[in-house]
């Protein structure tokens, strides 16, 4: 059997996920493919490490957006899979054009498709046919494979049978973050926020409370972690505010970022909005209380509320000061706590969910289009421009 696993980008988190599962797949006679459509255009190009694995291809490598049509990019993909010709194709959201052509050579080829999805989509402002078009495609799919049951919900208002979903998509590897499986409490008095730096990350708001959580208690610092087109004006920010302990460090490895999470307290993240936020996954590993804006879908199946951490909406500052204020023993606790509910979310329980879906589709009868449905799967080709990465939605 030949899986693919078609995306428009497989940057950071994604790639030792797929080393994973290439190994975990052999291992039972399956073969793995990836095909990644695009690389500079990827939101995590600062990811530059190259891969050069027989089993992995990338499309468009130093391509821009601005170079490509829609027609370019379907027939290359187009073409890949006719030359790869897999069995079941694992794609992104049908939003995606990894996903919409996915689907789309799939049925023409008569193969099955396992979709993924992080997204809630009732967080997303669209149309009435927009979200018409994408609950009919989506809900062609054999599987879809959701990060945890707190989507059940979300699917269940699309009318998508709770059997077509399996879990564990947003994992990491937890031990990385934790070498030694025990985590002690330092009380550097540390803050660390990792995110990329846009707009939609909300960190100007975190800037303009933490003027007050200096005055209140100097002895905190926040650190800042990672880059973005709005670095300079954030610096600005700071400047003005007169912050005296905050850092931003720019982009780091993930050995940096993990020997920066060692080093700290708690972990915040004050996005208007995360699809997931995997950064999360490695601060609660790290051992650290997630202080987190109620808007993070990581929160939701992740954070349980003053017991592994904080959740907030819309006040920042008073979350931070709650924690502050907590005794050490209550700060042990969350630590504790944060450990044993993210070791529930790792690799093996993502390969036997995934190996699971794989068994289930490969029993099923292909289903039969209707007149809509083929003509939904011949006219939309999703989309591959990210440029609205950085836009502000909210509800």
């Amino acid at each position: 059997m030949k899986i693919v696993f078609l995306h428009n980008d497989f940057k950071v988190y994604w790639k030792d996920r797929l080393y994973f599962l290439q190994e975990f797949f052999s291992q039972k006679n399956i073969q793995i493919n990836v095909i990644e459509i695009f690389g500079n255009e990827s939101p995590y190009s600062f990811d530059t490490s190259e891969i050069k694995l027989d089993w992995w291809d990338c499309l468009f490598e130093t391509e821009k957006f601005t170079e490509l049509t829609t027609k370019m990019v379907t027939d290359k993909i187009t073409n890949h899979l006719d030359y790869l010709n897999p069995d079941i194709i694992v794609c992104g959201p049908i939003a995606f054009t990894s996903g919409a052509i996915g689907m789309r050579w799939a049925y023409k080829k008569r193969k099955k498709v396992i979709l993924f999805d992080d997204s809630k989509h009732s967080l997303y402002k669209r149309n009435f046919l927009v979200n018409y078009i994408k609950l009919n495609l989506t809900n062609l799919a054999e599987a879809i494979l959701v990060p945890s049951t707190d989507y059940d919900l979300e699917y269940s208002k699309w009318k998508i049978n709770k059997e077509k979903l399996y879990y564990g998509l947003n994992c990491i590897d937890n031990n990385y973050f934790l070498p030694n499986g025990d985590y002690h409490f330092k009380d550097t008095k540390q803050f660390i926020c990792v995110a990329r730096l846009v707009p939609i990350k909300n960190i100007e708001a975190l800037l303009n409370c933490w003027k007050t959580i200096e005055e209140e208690y100097p002895e905190y610092s926040l650190k800042i972690v990672g880059g973005g087109p709005e670095y300079e004006n954030l610096v600005n920010v700071k400047n003005e505010l007169e912050l005296k302990n905050v850092i931003f460090t720019g982009n780091k490895t993930k050995s940096e970022i993990a020997k920066i999470l060692s080093q700290s307290d708690a972990f915040i993240l004050p996005s208007y909005m995360e699809g997931w936020g995997m950064v999360v996954n490695e601060a609660m590993a790290a051992g650290l209380p997630v202080i987190l804006s109620d808007r993070i879908n990581a929160g939701h199946t992740l954070l349980k509320d003053s017991i592994n951490g904080l959740k907030f909406n819309p006040e920042i500052t008073g979350a931070i000061s709650k924690y502050i204020n907590l005794s050490v023993d209550e700060k042990i606790n969350m630590s504790k706590n944060a450990i044993i509910e993210i070791k529930k979310y790792n690799y093996d329980f993502l390969a036997d969910q995934l190996l699971s879906a794989i068994n289930s589709v490969q029993r099923q009868k292909r289903k039969s289009l209707s007149l809509l449905d083929f003509l939904l799967i011949k006219s939309w080709s999703g989309k591959f421009k990210t440029s609205n990465w950085d836009t502000i939605q909210k509800n």
